[in-house]
């Protein structure tokens, strides 16, 4: 079985009410949606156990070329509280260790999250590519197992 281990990476948490912004650590992954030939873009998802989906905003599916609100609409609760995500069948490319991995997933699109922001791996879609995947908050890294 080969382990893969990544770094933490800084990410800049934007203020919200009475909370000032601040930087933190967090499990990172250089991303891109492969929609039909349209030139991939990239930016950062965050590797999240919390997350049931793969979810990204929909500005940057739109960025992709995907017409989000033809997607399967599905209500969820989160942290942000109750939202509708528009699910669509994509191709995502994730780099791991300067490497290309590409998987095909059902991703929900937010109009709530933040144009600027990170997407996220979750558990439907991305964990379930890995036999393991671990984090260690103390050394800052997080581990891909493979099947």
């Amino acid at each position: 079985m080969s382990y893969t281990t990544i770094p933490y990476q800084k990410i800049q948490i934007p203020a919200r009410g009475d909370l000032p912004s601040k930087i933190v650590h967090a499990p990172i992954l250089k991303t891109a949606l492969l929609y039909k030939d349209n030139e991939p873009f990239y930016f950062d998802s965050v590797v999240d156990s919390g997350a049931d989906f793969c979810v990204f905003p929909a500005s940057l599916g739109e960025l992709a070329g995907i017409d989000i609100t033809e997607g399967r609409n599905a209500f969820t609760f989160g942290v942000g509280g109750k939202e509708t995500l528009y699910f669509h069948k994509v191709k995502v490319q994730v780099t791991i260790k300067d490497e290309p991995w590409v998987f095909e997933c059902q991703a929900g699109f937010s109009t709530k999250m933040n144009a600027r922001g990170v997407g996220f791996l979750g558990r439907d879609g991305f964990f379930d590519l890995f036999q393991e995947v671990a984090f260690n908050q103390k050394t800052k890294m997080f581990r891909l197992k493979e099947f």
